[in-house]
């Protein structure tokens, strides 16, 4: 009782020593909540919840298998993974320092010991041989959470090393689908430029035929054969961009070129719908795994700031020997050559020039330097959310529209269909139509694609189905 009112004593006395620091305050859930509510009610939302595994709702096995092994087997994840490892080691290091500090010691020594010293006869002017074993123990106690929060900070940052591998994952996934939902939309303006293709090829034909008969001129026969030029131009075009993005996927999944040559065609299910899942619209900040790697970080600063307030009070440490000491090795164990010791040091930090508080000002600094990172990656992450939302409208609006136009284009080819059957004109005006009608479903395939991709922004931008299941370390005040 004595040594606790002691301790408590000492730390009303040195409490006071401890400079008052000013630290940078987060921006509150509750405002980032809000920022977002009245974004995401404008959307139809499901009870589904978005899991980590979204990408197999597009229900293609092959993009399964190339997100699911790049994340397993990507170099940049299995290097994120190490420093996961490394930190958890790093952890197992600073709690056994919690333990008491226990080694063997053992030494023989010859030694001649001095004739005008302290040694008497026949000690002094000998040489002999000096025999010590034992063990030595010895703990620094832990009253103001010095290791303690040494502990909390390594705990956080390998918290945010797991969170960061979270990220990697992320981005991984996203792009490979953002790649291969492309390179699906890709075949679909193949096929629809091979339907344009045949249809100025037609038209080519029925122009040439009026050429040679005198019913048409030189000029509309070339201006006809540079649009199937310019067709097929699109076409290796397009073929091209696909290569490219073969490439890109495989770069991102690992794969070898002929590894990739092996995959088929995208088949991305058309009874895939876009929706915001219910259970992001509240506290989105937990969804987000970029946030969470901020959190831990401002976390662990948060503890090195209190490890260097703790340097500002005393200490105590203990010391136990349980040692045997003799001249002749045959006594060495026996009893009377034991000699134990134990000792108790007060260690009291007066003056140092000024360096517990320039520490503390350093990890203050540190503290507020990630505060202002933290409340950035909220910043960008919101907006990046509130922006893909609002794209996502305007995509809804633009196909909207194309949907329209292509409406009233298709009556006007079919107004001509009737007037080429009756016979009252040729089939030229008739091809003329059904090419705008195809331009402008080649226009479709790209607002469909444009939906897709804004629809995986999206999902990145939510957090791709994480969940910080960890217990919030940071209070937002």
């Amino acid at each position: 009782m004595r040594i606790i009112l002691f301790l408590i004593s000492l730390t009303i006395l040195f409490s006071g020593c401890v400079p008052k620091v000013s630290t940078s305050k987060t921006i509150k859930d509750t405002k980032i909540d809000n920022e977002l509510i009245k974004d995401l009610n404008k959307f139809s939302s499901n009870d589904i919840e978005l899991k980590n595994f979204w990408w197999r709702d597009f229900d293609d096995k092959q993009l399964n298998i190339l997100i699911e092994n790049a994340i397993k087997n990507a170099p940049s994840l299995k290097q994120l993974e190490a420093k996961y490892q490394k930190a958890n080691n790093i952890i197992k290091a600073k709690k056994s320092s919690n333990l008491p500090n226990v080694n063997f010691e053992s030494q023989a020594t010859r030694q001649r010991f001095s004739e005008n010293y302290i040694f008497p006869e026949p000690l002094g002017g000998n040489y002999y041989n000096l025999y010590q074993t034992g063990l030595k123990l010895q703990y620094d106690f832990d009253f103001w959470n010095q290791r303690a929060s040494l502990i909390k900070a390594s705990k956080n940052e390998a918290l945010a090393q797991d969170a960061l591998i979270k990220v990697k994952q992320l981005a991984i996934s996203t792009s490979i689908s953002k790649l291969y939902i492309s390179w699906n939309f890709k075949i679909e303006k193949l096929k629809k430029l091979s339907t344009l293709k045949k249809l100025v090829y037609e038209k080519h034909h029925i122009l040439n035929d009026l050429y040679n008969i005198g019913l048409s001129n030189e000029e509309k026969v070339n201006e006809s054969n540079y649009l199937i030029e310019k067709i097929n131009q699109d076409i290796l075009n397009v073929k091209e961009e696909i290569e490219n993005i073969k490439n890109s996927i495989a770069v991102i999944a690992g794969l070898l070129p002929s590894q990739i040559n092996e995959l088929k065609k995208p088949s991305i299910s058309n009874k895939y719908r876009i929706s915001v899942p219910q259970d992001i619209r509240l506290n989105v900040v937990s969804h987000l795994p970029q946030v969470a790697v901020q959190k831990y970080l401002l976390a662990s600063k948060k503890q090195y700031i209190e490890n260097a307030k703790s340097k500002f009070y005393p200490n105590i440490s203990l010391t136990g020997l349980l040692h045997f000491t003799s001249f002749p090795f045959s006594q060495l164990l026996k009893e009377s050559s034991f000699d134990p010791e134990a000792g108790l040091a007060f260690s009291l930090p007066i003056f140092d020039a000024k360096r517990r508080e320039s520490n503390l000002n350093t990890k203050v600094n540190d503290y507020n330097a990630q505060v202002y990172a933290y409340n950035e990656t909220i910043i960008k992450a919101v907006n990046n959310i509130v922006t893909t939302l609002k794209k996502i409208q305007l995509n809804k609006s633009q196909e909207k529209s194309e949907k329209i136009v292509i409406f009233n284009k298709n009556k006007n080819k079919n107004i001509e269909k009737r007037v080429y059957e009756l016979g009252i004109k040729n089939k030229i005006d008739f091809i003329n139509k059904n090419t705008e009608l195809e331009e402008e479903k080649i226009k479709e395939i790209a607002l469909q694609e444009k939906k897709f991709q804004l629809h995986i922004d999206l999902i990145e931008a939510l957090g791709g189905g994480y969940k910080n299941k960890v217990k919030d370390v940071l209070s937002s005040k």
